[in-house]
């Protein structure tokens, strides 16, 4: 199963949501997808989608997937490494798109991307390429010691 989260946020994230379902529609998706949509207008193909899942369940979801697909929300990859014990492939949510009122999802992201700790995609297509090359793995979370120190002291206090 793969579990495909949006957050929260007040703003759509419809451009995720968008790429899995023309992925599904060209077969390069084929097994079931759990989607927590938040805001996001999309309906995805054949999949399970709800706006919000409670605590318990989220983490459950995290846990039963394959693979996650998420947005670079800080307590979602948190969730998916620590929680979960999964390398999430991660799908900024970039304000160009109106999807946030910053950048700031992208920063974080390729901070993440530079320790290993996520797989980074900016585009379907490099959701794809991270799709077909995705290698199920258990990760543990390790303190970094190149990310920004204000972000790598609130990560190692949480």
């Amino acid at each position: 199963m793969i579990f495909v989260t949006v957050g929260t946020h007040h703003l759509s994230f419809d451009r995720l949501l968008s790429f899995v379902d023309d992925l599904i529609k060209l077969k390069k998706i084929k097994e079931e997808v759990v989607i927590q949509s938040g805001t996001s207008t999309i309906r995805v193909t054949g999949a399970i989608q709800k706006a919000t899942y409670d605590f318990n369940e989220f983490i459950n979801l995290l846990k039963k997937a394959r693979l996650v697909i998420s947005h670079a929300g800080p307590a979602t990859i948190y969730q998916s490494i620590v929680l979960a014990g999964k390398i999430p492939i991660v799908v900024p949510r970039l304000k160009k798109h109106g999807e946030h009122v910053s950048d700031h999802q992208l920063y974080f992201a390729r901070e993440l991307e530079k320790e290993n700790k996520i797989y980074l995609s900016l585009s379907k297509k490099d959701l794809d390429q991270q799709l077909t090359n995705f290698k199920s793995q258990k990760v543990a979370w390790t303190k970094s010691t190149t990310i920004n120190p204000r972000l790598k002291s609130f990560l190692d206090s949480i």
